[in-house]
């Protein structure tokens, strides 16, 4: 990889930044909606702790290198795969960017959507919201409805895996799934461009 100009540089340290205080701004409204809530029951568990957590990175890991194998084949994908391309090209992350990143939507989305919201409302409204936060909502075409989708039915699966496994198992699974289609759109889509 090339060396890195002071304004990638700069573009990263902005990220990193900004998923930090996404994720705190969640991890906050989190704890703010539980206490409003009167939800006392812990959101953690030491049991079976580390096992819990392979769980959720095997799951994660597992899911996103199968989407961006099948990303990466189709054809019909060409346009996801040119901006994901395009979404990093100028930005050039290093794996410590792309860790803060994943972990930071890992650890703020689930304690905020499982942890607080889910309880509350249920895991169908919980995954719209999961939906609109990612923008998703905006659909202007197919591609735009496949996405929508997609979010819909992985905050469906976020859900079940905390209910099955605990928080812990669905942030990992969250943070280990960013965390390679990161690594993907920075290695990946760059060579199947080529």
């Amino acid at each position: 990889m090339p060396p890195a100009t002071s304004g990638t540089r700069e573009a990263r340290r902005v990220i990193a930044a900004a998923s930090l205080g996404l994720a705190a701004v969640l991890v906050l409204a989190a704890l703010l909606l539980r206490k409003l809530t009167y939800q006392s029951e812990p959101l953690f568990s030491r049991d079976h702790l580390l096992l819990r957590i392979g769980t959720g990175v095997v799951i994660g890991a597992s899911l996103a290198a199968t989407n961006a194998l099948i990303v990466s084949r189709l054809s019909f994908f060409a346009r996801v795969r040119r901006l994901a391309y395009h979404a990093v090209e100028g930005i050039e992350p290093r794996w410590h960017t792309m860790v803060v990143v994943a972990l930071s939507a890992g650890i703020g989305e689930e304690f905020f959507f499982r942890g607080a919201i889910d309880p509350v409302i249920g895991r169908w409204f919980t995954a719209l919201g999961f939906v609109i936060l990612h923008g998703a909502i905006r659909i202007r075409d197919r591609n735009g409805l496949l996405f929508a989708a997609f979010l819909y039915a992985s905050s469906m699966g976020l859900s079940a895996l905390n209910a099955w496994q605990g928080l812990e198992a669905a942030i990992a699974s969250h943070a280990c799934y960013d965390l390679v289609m990161l690594l993907w759109m920075v290695h990946g889509a760059a060579l199947s461009r080529r």
